[in-house]
């Protein structure tokens, strides 16, 4: 028998054109190379167009090395690529607002990397514009998308922990202990992991109306490749959340040992779950009841009942870090071929704002010693994004 040529794809291809070549550049460029292959059969597939960065041997190197078609030292012309359908910015911070609200003016659809932008003001502008636009607009909160999460994100809006009672919220990374030491980032404990814990809260339990907080700042001035840096090194914040709920919410960048610690538990009338990203597959789940065996209760959430673990491999057969990033840019890509809305679970640019509001009100919180009000700069969404 002779070999047979392979069926085309005849999947719609999307094309994406990325900004950034460093850590979350691989994450995301891993993703759009893997996803085709595990969310199968889909509406679309995408198309690795162009990578775009400030220096031109690291761009050049990263595009050969993702498989990019193209790659430019100049954002604008990744904005002006008609091959481009998508704008994914995984750039340093400063780099979130300005060619992001150029790739909406262009009609792109729009992908920002957290956090949305360094104030509520800027996030604001990001979120309306993409609303205006009408075009699909995602914040990268990537922790959304594990198996074990949604899983809680279900119990929890199912009604079976019943009235949620109190929450407890802590990421946790070691990277700022030595106040001597190179810093890999200018950002601060607020906007860097600080938001994913804020945005944990406020997508499985609900709205942040007001906190009270204490910012650590070990070191009173801090220096990235020359140039000043974010000086907040750790963050404790009590929440009052819709209805009454109260949650703590840590973060910390001097936390010895831990690497990359993100945990929740969450406790309620009839029970609790507890989670952690150091085993991020297992959901711990109790249900409050007599018997000898009262107690937490492990769900390994690899089952094909368990939602975004059916894709991938048999049951028992765990996930890892990088496939939040999958399922996350596969959701994206199901919300532009219109065969889903990107919420709720896709986290919006104004997700991406509500956490921009929750930091601001931390950092009032922490200079004033006192509870303060979130305040929310903009409207519930008009359709925008969660087509």
């Amino acid at each position: 028998m002779s070999l047979s040529a392979a069926p085309r794809d005849e999947r719609r291809s999307v094309g994406f054109g990325l900004l950034g070549y460093g850590f979350m550049a691989k994450a995301h460029s891993h993703a759009l190379l893997t996803l085709p292959h595990i969310h199968w059969p889909s509406a679309a597939r995408p198309q690795l167009v162009a990578i775009g960065g400030r220096t031109e041997a690291a761009v050049r190197e990263a595009a050969t090395r993702y498989g990019y078609e193209s790659w430019t030292t100049d954002w604008h012309d990744l904005v002006a690529d008609p091959r481009v359908a998508v704008f994914d910015n995984v750039a340093a911070d400063a780099a979130h607002v300005e060619p992001t609200l150029a790739a909406i003016a262009a009609g792109k659809h729009v992908v920002c990397e957290k956090p949305l932008a360094s104030s509520a003001a800027e996030a604001r502008r990001l979120y309306e514009a993409a609303a205006a636009a009408g075009v699909i607009h995602l914040t990268g909160f990537n922790y959304r998308f594990f198996p074990a999460v949604r899983l809680a994100w279900a119990l929890i809006h199912e009604g079976e922990l019943g009235e949620l009672r109190q929450v407890q919220i802590r990421y946790a990374q070691e990277w700022r202990t030595d106040p001597a030491a190179q810093l890999p980032s200018p950002t601060g404990v607020v906007d860097i992991i600080g938001c994913h814990a804020i945005d944990q809260a406020r997508y499985l339990c609900g709205e942040i109306e007001a906190v009270a907080a204490v910012i650590t700042r070990i070191t009173p001035t801090r220096t990235f490749r020359a140039g000043p840096a974010e000086t907040d090194d750790a963050v404790a914040i009590l929440a009052r959340l819709a209805g009454g709920l109260v949650a703590t919410i840590e973060a910390s960048l001097i936390a010895p040992g831990r690497k990359n610690h993100l945990a929740f538990e969450i406790s309620g009338a009839r029970g609790s779950l507890a989670w952690s990203l150091e085993s991020p597959n297992r959901l711990r789940v109790h249900r409050r009841g007599p018997g000898r065996l009262g107690g937490f209760t492990d769900v390994l959430a690899t089952e094909p009942e368990h939602e975004l673990a059916a894709p991938w491999w048999p049951a028992g057969h765990v996930l890892g870090w990088e496939h939040g990033h999958v399922n996350m840019l596969a959701h994206l890509l199901d919300a532009v071929a219109g065969t889903r809305p990107l919420g709720p679970h896709g986290a919006t640019f104004l997700d991406g704002l509500r956490a921009a509001e929750v930091a601001e009100a931390v950092e009032r919180a922490s200079a004033s010693g006192t509870w303060e009000a979130v305040e929310h700069t903009a409207a519930e969404p008009d359709g925008g994004g969660r087509r």
